[in-house]
């Protein structure tokens, strides 16, 4: 793979292919921009290779995707990386602490101590910034996951794994003050530059409002994975309450009558219409009264003619009862069905009660379809089992 030799040709070539580059950036989650959709980004196939050999792109295949070094810098600069991983915190800490120690052995020679002067301060503003960025940030993709993740499983575990970033930040502050006070008295001992103590005391007011942030934050994920346990508790609660009144069996298994009974809720209640008559001093004093009783007269007309019209009678071929049996399987019923019991997925279609008599063949494509539609819901373990040619593995509810 080439490298840039120089930083001008490293910018020149960002700048020409900068389309391109944004399009990548935005799709950087997708993992399916093609070769082909990249091309027509570009002026010629040649810039599009080069960023490639250079190793600004990655190709897989026929797919290509932004290289980590450069999604990485880009979410950096932009603000748009809310992980904090242990080793960036070691890292900065380490930067942090070196830089003071310099400084702390650099006290016979004040001109050379002033070079650390800047490091330290650098290291504090890079580790205020770091942990409040990313604090802002998760805040932000904690709210979009609970609203826009449509998959209540997936929902959740994103939820849960925001925990650790949580951590992760807190751990940064934590340590980052454990550092401070372990260095506060050799530093204000030694040192004549009151800057580096006027930033450790606005880094630890802005470590505070931190720190506050993340409490909300820990009750904010707490209370959406709480929410999350509520609702699907509430769907298995409705898939077994519709399953009980496809059996016709809900209003004297459940008490369903009773709480619809106590229940006055304006959904329930039925619709009053309600008609205004116009008045007669209205239409006289009105300039197209004229035209609107004319089109009332017409609707009139047209309802008086409707009635007069005779029906046509039936025909007597038509007046004999034909019985058509339809031979259909409602898979969607049988999988609620499902949902409402504790057995495995195969026992149960097997076993379901058809309207007509099933085939074992067609009872097992009933099931490969369940699977197939409801496959996010279902638990699949790794025990199977045998019934006579056909092997299956044992499939749960996982709600």
């Amino acid at each position: 793979m080439k490298i840039f030799t120089n930083l001008n040709e490293l910018i020149k070539r960002l700048y020409t292919e900068r389309k391109l580059l944004h399009v990548l950036f935005q799709a950087r989650l997708r993992f399916d921009f093609s070769y082909d959709e990249a091309v027509e980004l570009v002026d010629n196939e040649k810039n599009l290779r080069l960023l490639i050999n250079y190793g600004v792109i990655r190709q897989e295949g026929n797919l290509i995707e932004l290289e980590e070094i450069y999604q990485h810098f880009f979410e950096e600069v932009l603000r748009l990386n809310e992980d904090i991983t242990s080793s960036a915190v070691k890292e900065n800490l380490q930067i942090l602490k070196d830089n003071i120690d310099f400084y702390l052995k650099e006290r016979n020679h004040p001109e050379a101590q002033g070079k650390y002067v800047g490091k330290i301060m650098r290291s504090l503003r890079n580790i205020a910034t770091q942990a409040s960025t990313k604090t802002i940030e998760l805040k932000r993709v904690i709210n979009d996951t609970f609203r826009q993740e449509r998959n209540y499983e997936i929902k959740r575990v994103k939820l849960e794994n925001y925990f650790a970033t949580l951590e992760s930040i807190s751990l940064l502050i934590r340590q980052t003050e454990r550092l401070l006070d372990e260095r506060r008295e050799p530093i204000e001992v030694l040192t004549t530059d009151d800057r580096i103590t006027r930033l450790i005391l606005d880094v630890r007011i802005q470590f505070k409002d931190i720190f506050h942030s993340l409490i909300e934050l820990e009750h904010t994920i707490r209370d959406y994975l709480n929410q999350i346990d509520a609702h699907n508790r509430l769907v298995k609660h409705i898939r077994k309450l519709k399953y009980l009144k496809d059996q016709l069996t809900w209003e004297q298994t459940t008490n369903v009558c009773e709480i619809l009974d106590r229940c006055s809720h304006p959904v329930l209640e039925s619709t009053t219409y309600y008609t205004t008559k116009v008045s007669l001093s209205y239409l006289r004093n009105l300039d197209g009264a004229i035209e609107i009783i004319d089109e009332v007269r017409k609707n009139i007309s047209r309802l008086r003619y409707l009635k007069n019209t005779p029906v046509i009678p039936l025909k007597e071929s038509e007046l004999n009862a034909v019985c058509i049996i339809e031979d259909f399987v409602d898979t969607n019923a049988v999988a609620n069905a499902f949902f409402a019991s504790s057995q495995d997925l195969y026992t149960f279609v097997i076993n379901y009660p058809y309207v007509q008599p099933q085939q074992k063949e067609r009872k097992v494509e009933y099931y490969l379809e369940i699977v197939q539609n409801h496959y996010s819901n279902l638990l699949v373990t790794d025990e199977w089992r045998q019934d006579g040619n056909v092997e299956y593995p044992l499939i749960y509810n996982l709600l």
